[in-house]
Formats: C-alpha cells, sequence, structure tokens
C-alpha cells in the first residue's frame, strides 16, 4: 500500500519560491534572483485555520523580498549577498498583525484606551454595531450571497437596502443576532446581479456577489486579469539612472524617501514594508477622512505622518513641494480619486518625471470593473475565496463565508512592496520611468491557483467554532485568534516574532507590541527604530521630503 507522504509547510513554501523566482512576469533582475540564498524553516502543519495555502504564499513572498533587500544590499554597500531565513509560522503572523497588536497590553478597541487615539470615524460608521453590520454576507432572493459593504460611511449601503441610518431604538442595539435578521430581510428583496449592479453602479459602493472561481474566471472582470502576476512593473518611459542616494545607515532603503497617499491595509502595507527596509516615509493623512484608527499601531510603524486637506489649494501646494524630493509616491486610494486631486501618473511626473508611481487597488487595473472599489472582502468574494472556504467547511447551498483573515490586503501590499523593490533597483541601475501596479484580486487569484491543501492536513488544522456567512470580520477575528493561541502559544510568546516600540502619541510611556519584520538578513539591518503615530507638521514648514 502506498501511502501519501506527509505536508510540510516549509517545503511547499520552497517549492512555491521557485515558481517565483521563475515568472518571467515579474521582471526579476537577475541580481536578484543570483541573490535569492532563501531557506524556510517552520513547523510541518499551518496553524491559519483555512483551506488555502495563506502561510505557504506571503512566506514566499517575503523571501523574494529578501532576494531583492540582498541584491539592493550587494550593489549599494558592495556586500556579499547573504542567506536569508524565512520562518513560515512568523510570516503566517503578518497577514493579520494588525489585529494582533497591542498597545500597553491591549488591543486597539479596548474602552481603556478611547481618547488616545485620533477619531477617524468620521461618519460614526463603527460606533454603533447597527451600523457596522451593514457590511457583511447576506442571502439574496434568489439564493446566492452577497457581499454588502458599508465601506468607512455606511449610510448609502443603508439607504440602498432600505434601512433607516438614524433609527434611535436600532442604534441601541448591540447583539448582532438582533441586528443581522435586519439586514437579510431587506437584502433577499433582491436578486444578487441587481443588488451588484446598484450598489456597485449607483451608489458608487463597494459589493460582490460570491462567485465560485470557475464563475470569476468567465466574467469580463476575471478574464482581464486572470494572467496578471502579483504585481505589474512597467516601463513608462527612458529615463536617466538615479544613483542610490548616500546612505545614513546599513538599510537596502537608506536615504529613499517616500511619499504614501493611503488608508485602510493594502497600500499602508507597503509603506510599512519600505520603512523597515530603512525609506523614511511619509504618510499623508487628512482630518477631514475617515479611516480606522485600530489599524494605525501596526501599519504606522516606522513612519511620518502629516495631516493635508488634498483638497484645499494650500494642502495641494504642500504636496507638490513634498513631490519634488520623493523617490516613491503610493496611491491607495479609489481608482481616479487622487488623478482627480490633481496627483496622477501624469501630473506627478510633470513635478518629478523620475518618481516611482505605486498604485495598488481591489480589482486591478484592467477590465470594466477596475473603476470600482473594494476592500479585502469583497476580492475574496469576487475571485471565489469566499464560495471556496465555505465549501470547504461542508456549508450547504453555496453558503460563502470570508475566510477570516484580511490575507489578500498584507498579501497585495507585500506583492506591491517587490514591484516596488524592482523598480528601485532597475531605476538606480539601468534608469528608466517605472509603474508598479498591484490589486487584491492580483493576489487572490495567484492564492487560487495554488490550490488547497490535502484532506488529512485541512482536517487538522480546520477551526472549532462553527462559521456562517454572516460571521462578519468583527465577529470572526476574536472568534479563531484565541483558538490560534491555543494552538500554536509558542508562536505568539516568541520573542524573535515580535518586538515592541516606544509610541508616546498613545501616551506617556506607551508601548506598542507588535509583529516584527519577517524578513532577517546576515549583515544587513531590517526594521524600524520608530513606533507609530509620530506627526510631522508638514503644513507648517518649509521643509522639502523628508526629516531625518
Amino acid at each position: 500500500m502506498v501511502t501519501e507522504p506527509e505536508y510540510d509547510v516549509p517545503t511547499a513554501t520552497a517549492g512555491i519560491f521557485a515558481d517565483l523566482l521563475a515568472d518571467e512576469r515579474l521582471r526579476l533582475p537577475k541580481a536578484v534572483v543570483d541573490a535569492a540564498n532563501v531557506e524556510f524553516e517552520g513547523a510541518a502543519l499551518p496553524y491559519l485555520c483555512v483551506p488555502f495555502k495563506f502561510t505557504e504564499a506571503i512566506s514566499a513572498i517575503k523571501g523574494l523580498e529578501a532576494a531583492f533587500a540582498s541584491a539592493i544590499a550587494a550593489s549599494r554597500f558592495g556586500t556579499t549577498p547573504s542567506q536569508a531565513i524565512i520562518n513560515t509560522d512568523h510570516a503566517a503572523l503578518f497577514v493579520f498583525s494588525a489585529f494582533s497588536t497591542t498597545i500597553n497590553g491591549m488591543v486597539a478597541l479596548d474602552p481603556r484606551l478611547k481618547g488616545k487615539f485620533d477619531d477617524w470615524d468620521k461618519a460614526d460608521s463603527h460606533k454603533y454595531r447597527y451600523r457596522g453590520l451593514a457590511t457583511n454576507i447576506y442571502r439574496t432572493r434568489d439564493g446566492r450571497f452577497f457581499h454588502l459593504h458599508g465601506s468607512l460611511n455606511a449610510r448609502a449601503s443603508m439607504t440602498m437596502v432600505g434601512l433607516d441610518w438614524d433609527d434611535p431604538a436600532r442604534l441601541q442595539l448591540t447583539d448582532r443576532e438582533d441586528i443581522v435578521p435586519l439586514y437579510q430581510a431587506e437584502v433577499e428583496k433582491w436578486d444578487a446581479k441587481e443588488i451588484d449592479r446598484v450598489a456597485n453602479d449607483e451608489y458608487k459602493q463597494a459589493g460582490s456577489i460570491c462567485y465560485t472561481y470557475d464563475e470569476f474566471k468567465e466574467l469580463p472582470a476575471g478574464k482581464a486579469i486572470i494572467d496578471v502576476p502579483v504585481y505589474e512593473l512597467d516601463k513608462a518611459a527612458d529615463g536617466p539612472v538615479v544613483p542610490w542616494p548616500e546612505a545614513t545607515e546599513n538599510k537596502p532603503l537608506s536615504g529613499i524617501k517616500v511619499l504614501e497617499l493611503t488608508r485602510i491595509i493594502a497600500s499602508p502595507a507597503i509603506g510599512k514594508g519600505l520603512a523597515e527596509h530603512g525609506a523614511t516615509v511619509l504618510r499623508i493623512v487628512s482630518s477631514t477622512l475617515p479611516d480606522m484608527h485600530v489599524l494605525h499601531p501596526d501599519l504606522n510603524q516606522g513612519k511620518y505622518v502629516a495631516d493635508l486637506d488634498l483638497k484645499s489649494e494650500a494642502g495641494k501646494a504642500k504636496l507638490r513641494e513634498l513631490i519634488k524630493d520623493a523617490d516613491v509616491i503610493i496611491d491607495g486610494y479609489r481608482p481616479g480619486a487622487v488623478e482627480r486631486l490633481g496627483f496622477g501618473r501624469d501630473a506627478v511626473r510633470k513635478i518629478n518625471p523620475s518618481i516611482i508611481y505605486v498604485r495598488e487597488s481591489c480589482y486591478g487595473f484592467h477590465g470594466p470593473w477596475s473603476h470600482r472599489s473594494g476592500w479585502q472582502q469583497i476580492a475574496d468574494c469576487l475571485v471565489g475565496l469566499s464560495h471556496a472556504f465555505g465549501e470547504k467547511l461542508g456549508l450547504p447551498d453555496g453558503e460563502s463565508v470570508v475566510p477570516i483573515f484580511p490575507n489578500s490586503d498584507y498579501g497585495a501590499g507585500a506583492s506591491a512592496l517587490l514591484g516596488t523593490l524592482n523598480a528601485l533597483y532597475r531605476r538606480a541601475t539601468e534608469g528608466g520611468v517605472w509603474n508598479v501596479d498591484a490589486a487584491l484580486a492580483y493576489y487572490d487569484v495567484w492564492l487560487m491557483r495554488l490550490g488547497f491543501y490535502p484532506d488529512a492536513v485541512w482536517d487538522k488544522i480546520r477551526p472549532a467554532s462553527k462559521l456562517r456567512h454572516n460571521w462578519e470580520m468583527t465577529t470572526l477575528l476574536p472568534a479563531i485568534i484565541p483558538e490560534l493561541h491555543a494552538r500554536r502559544p509558542d508562536v505568539f510568546s516568541n520573542p524573535k516574532f515580535w518586538h515592541e516600540l516606544p509610541a508616546p502619541s498613545y501616551g506617556e510611556g506607551a508601548v506598542v507590541r507588535t509583529v516584527r519584520p519577517v524578513v532577517k538578513l546576515e549583515g544587513v539591518t531590517i526594521g524600524v527604530g520608530r513606533g507609530p503615530g509620530q506627526r510631522w507638521p508638514v503644513a507648517a514648514t518649509n521643509e522639502s521630503m523628508c526629516p531625518s
């Protein structure tokens, strides 16, 4: 009798990493391939309780990040490319690091931290559970499942389905069991295709039918991106070589200056990665716009933050000054939003011809839905992950469940980081004007191509919680993270996987504990020395990009 060989996460990761190195669409420089001396270590079984290869995928991406860092360090400092070791257990923490981060031992939503954060919930969409559950999967009249999304202002989505935004009695509801049926009763009045059309085209709100992967591949939007790699690198024009700046420390990107126009997770994760490799990153926020403060302790570490209103002439003028001195600009807003403000690729290149322009979106930059807004949950429903997860959980009738973690967010950010490192390396060695595009859907397509775990593995790691389609992220994560702690307490206590950073903006003596950078290289420093939240009063100064 032939027995099936035991599954091993590091071995599987090495195979995926080899495929990435061989992917000609990524346009990897020869020096990066030559520097790809990467070893993967970790437990044989994954601990993330999903049937997808989340752990192997992000570990392989981090392996390629290490190869880029090694090649850049060799180019800048004359060092010999060294071996990198990627721990797959550590890498798995990366895909939900914002939700494992603590401030003085408390998660960001802890009521004891009230008043320590800026108020980013401008529309009070997350203040009330009634409004928050506008973001969830509900069954439609024709038996399909649709992910309604309230985004950062749930009023439009609630109005669309016929729920009163300001109902005093409903605003006092705190039990999801009382609220979910209110949404379900309204959504089931719609057929799936109609609510999808009205949400996206009339109300301009994110939302998606929970398609199967095969259905997605037959959609015009699916056909447009099915063969796109995890990032797209495009040489927009010829241009001179831009030498590396003078380095002030032994980090691959020391002296590189980055402007970040971003919100939520995926695009801030790009800037976070660049900061870990030594770039000076200035994240531009606006106190006039909503955001999610729970994400900032993780995704703002190592960065400066400045408040600019880009709808004002003063704010636009200041950003133009900053662009003159920047190497990279990251656009993570809804496709076209930054361009309408006057800072699209063509406009920015008139100010700084050599700047690398990085874009990140949900649907990607091809096909009829490229203009749509979206979130991690929307990409997962669009590409088929949510349907497949429900199927693997044994749920009937196509019931779909979002795969727990913001994996496509962090994965798309890590992929865009690779594209940005590629563009920086090429600009410094061969010249040229470079564009980088990444998308949540690109990453999800790649994940689906990687396939599922063998049944024997899935049976060992499947969640104990009985997940259902209407378990939104704020229910899924608090249910599952304790399961992970119980299964692998060593991962959550390992000091090699975590670090603490001072965060005085959250109070005197405040300390943030979050996931340490996954990439480690001998002889090269990777990491951040600054906690999140350090403000730079950019609007009040004439400083160029950026402070030291």
